[in-house]
């Protein structure tokens, strides 16, 4: 009679199937790694870019051309915002000890769906300002020196191009969220 529970309990086909908590845990401290990764490298573009763009916006102010020193001075502070907001919503949730492992990784799923969902608003959003003012103002530098047609295609190539990476950049964050989401579902089923 044992052995009959037993291999009821083992079956392939059985009604309720068992995760086992360590494999939970692995996929756990697997995803957060993998966040911890991202983010350090986004932490480090973020820095290229303040080191960058303020000793630039320094030197832009210190000769006069405010246009582009107040746009690079946007850049750093849209780039600052873009690692507060990375920290704040898509860092790895801490552990709590009366959550298990399985609702536990769901949240994690959902929390980097969530954020990776609305990354034109915390991450495209704030770099903005800076680069439009930047193309902005060599526009409007260029305004009485050559024709609309020629600033529209000298600027307009680069301008769409930055504007089709940022979409890219969308489109990549959002296509990862849906994978995110499948995950989730598919833990809810198991």
């Amino acid at each position: 009679m044992t052995n009959d529970l037993q291999h009821i309990w083992r079956a392939d086909d059985a009604e309720n199937s068992f995760t086992i908590p360590e494999s939970l845990m692995n996929r756990s401290s697997a995803f957060e790694r993998k966040v911890r990764r991202r983010n350090l490298i986004e932490y480090a573009a973020g820095a290229l870019i303040v080191v960058v763009a303020a000793p630039t916006a320094v030197f832009f102010l210190s000769v006069g051309m405010v246009g582009l020193g107040v746009s690079m001075a946007l850049m750093v502070v849209g780039t600052v915002i873009v690692m507060w907001n990375l920290h704040q919503r898509a860092s790895a949730q801490q552990r709590r000890p009366e959550e298990d492992c399985r609702s536990h990784l769901i949240a994690q799923h959902r929390r980097q769906a969530d954020a990776l969902r609305k990354v034109p608003l915390w991450y495209i959003g704030p770099l903005l300002p800076g680069v439009l003012g930047v193309y902005g103002t060599v526009a409007l530098k260029a305004a009485g020196q050559v024709d609309a047609w020629e600033i529209l295609t000298e600027i307009g190539r680069p301008l769409g191009l930055t504007l089709a990476f940022f979409a890219f950049v969308i489109w990549l964050n959002l296509r990862a969220a849906r994978a995110l989401e499948k995950k989730v579902e598919e833990l809810e089923a198991a």
